[in-house]
């Protein structure tokens, strides 16, 4: 299995997050190309081995006993422009894509500088941020099927929703996306993405071991998750080495030894008091892996 691909065993998941938790991938290999893509992943099905896509990192928490199958690391990057039109393959990262865009002249995609994510990542959760979200922008998507054919789905076809996508439901692989986007005056982008960077380390925690937000906000109450938090006085909050966010109340820090279990146990004690004290049943915008 896996005899002509450089698959490695027990590869530690940890350091390849932005929460720096989680154990080994019992497989794990970095692509760079469609073709050894549908390899790994038809070889993986032939032989009934589960499969994990990991991107930038953000918002997933690995079991602290990791993946029990190939986690595929995606690494094909390439960006295309063609006048107004961005084509990024899926491991290319979001601020790589809107540094292109912006030294081009592009505006729509500056609301995602800062966030620690790949293409194919922002594009599977629907990516948002400052009233904006990769959807709006978003054209078409290319995908492999669960039958590894190449498909191309249209912005309709791929359901968004509030951190929603087609892609949290089906088996399809995301292997590029195109965005439309709208002329603009390079300086003021610069300018505007400068600023953008100031006020994210103002207000989150920049350059600290987090998944980003924890939690969606409550689609049934115009409070959000960080407001219902704060008000229930858990900022600093800690189970392990696990911690709520003294600045953003939305966030859980891994202090430099949490396991998975702490954030686990953080995340159901949040979820309680917010239930009982609040009324508010909250829902993770983490997503779980290996779990």
């Amino acid at each position: 299995m896996f005899e002509q691909l450089p698959v490695e065993t027990a590869v530690q998941l940890a350091p390849f997050t932005t929460f720096k938790i989680g154990g080994p991938a019992k497989y794990f290999l970095r692509v760079n190309s469609k073709e050894q893509l549908i390899t790994a992943v038809q070889e993986a099905k032939d032989n009934a081995v589960p499969v994990f896509f990991l991107g930038g990192g953000s918002d997933i928490l690995i079991h602290d006993n990791g993946f029990p199958g190939l986690v595929i690391k995606i690494e094909m990057n390439a960006i295309e422009i063609s006048n107004t039109t961005v084509r990024a393959e899926a491991g290319a990262l979001i601020n790589a894509v809107i540094g292109r865009a912006i030294r081009e002249g592009l505006s729509g995609l500056e609301f995602a500088t800062g966030v620690p994510a790949t293409i194919g990542g922002a594009v599977w959760a629907n990516l948002g941020s400052r009233g904006s979200e990769i959807s709006k922008v978003l054209t078409s998507v290319t995908v492999l099927t669960s039958d590894l054919q190449e498909r191309v789905l249209t912005n309709e076809e791929c359901a968004f929703g509030y951190r929603e996508s087609i892609f949290k439901h089906e088996p399809y692989t995301i292997i590029d996306a195109t965005f439309e986007l709208a002329p603009g005056d390079k300086v003021e982008l610069r300018k505007r993405m400068v600023e953008l960077t100031k006020q994210k380390k103002a207000e989150q925690n920049v350059g600290e071991d987090t998944a980003g937000c924890a939690f969606r906000n409550p689609s049934d109450s115009d409070i959000t998750s960080a407001k219902l938090i704060d008000d229930l006085g858990l900022k600093g909050y800690q189970i392990g080495g696990a911690q709520v966010s003294n600045r953003h109340a939305n966030f859980i820090i891994n202090t430099g030894n949490a396991t998975a279990d702490d954030v686990v146990q953080l995340i159901s004690y949040i979820k309680q008091q917010v239930r009982d004290k609040a009324g508010v049943q909250l829902m993770e915008e983490i997503e779980y892996v290996g779990f």
